[in-house]
């Protein structure tokens, strides 16, 4: 009887670290068709120690070898490597500079990616008949830790990047991510910001933060279930052993009687 007490009492437990169904869906919303006021995400601008890759394209192919050859995107065969990206960039130094062939040192800090073209475009008119450069930011990257199946740092290549896009570089949420407390840490230029979003609503596309920025961090929580999942898996051990102990104490007593 003490055993079956025992494995009743672990099947409660089973029970009760189970994961809802509810709590595993995204952007919850009965409706079959629903549109939302997108939100106009704001550009980046230009911090110290930014890492940009400035090429140029013009009719004077010996400038244009000697300006590239500072700051070319890198590439290896394969993918991207993200080290010589850094390497082979024009990294904003503490003044907010960066120094080029030709025009010399060119202030960049608080102006976006196509601010800074424009503005490399306009001074290089003075030595090649119409320059064209093409400007990137190499260091645009988020780091997604907690309850994802591939946690880590997410280097992005594209204009731009959402929060669920990135949760999907990672492998998806676990079934036991708390999809209603999804931390984002964003640095500004005055403040660090800390926010909570819920992913489970559909008004996530509207939010300002669906859009992330460089050097987000995005933290996934654990839901209570995870801690009883694990309890019970403990508890089930405990229990087995308890139960191994039992059942021979049992034959023992029947034996030497």
């Amino acid at each position: 009887m003490r055993i079956q007490y025992i494995l009743y009492f672990y099947v409660l437990m089973h029970l009760a670290s189970c994961v809802k169904y509810e709590s595993l869906v995204y952007m919850q919303d009965k409706a079959k068709q629903k549109s939302f006021d997108s939100y106009k995400t704001s550009e980046y601008k230009i911090r110290p120690f930014d890492n940009l890759s400035i090429k140029l394209n013009s009719f004077e192919q010996s400038t244009t070898g000697e300006f590239n050859s500072s700051g070319a995107l890198g590439a290896r065969p394969g993918g991207v490597d993200n080290a010589l990206l850094y390497l082979s960039g024009y990294m904003v130094n503490q003044k907010g500079n960066i120094r080029l062939p030709l025009i010399g040192d060119v202030e960049v800090v608080d102006l976006t990616v196509d601010e800074i073209k424009d503005l490399i475009d306009l001074k290089l008119e003075e030595y090649l008949k119409f320059p064209s450069v093409s400007v990137k930011l190499t260091n645009f990257r988020v780091s997604v830790l907690g309850e994802v199946n591939r946690p880590g740092m997410q280097y992005i290549y594209e204009g731009k990047v959402t929060l669920l896009q990135a949760l999907s570089q990672a492998g998806d949420l676990t079934v036991f991510a708390n999809r209603k407390n999804v931390k984002l840490i964003r640095e500004t230029e005055s403040e660090t910001i800390s926010t909570y979003i819920d992913v489970t609503k559909p008004g996530l596309i509207s939010s300002e933060y669906y859009f992330l920025m460089p050097n987000d961090v995005i933290y996934v929580e654990p839901t209570q279930a995870k801690t009883s999942n694990v309890n019970t898996r403990v508890a089930g051990v405990v229990l087995s052993v308890v139960s191994v102990l039992i059942t021979t104490i049992n034959l023992i007593v029947t034996i030497n009687r």
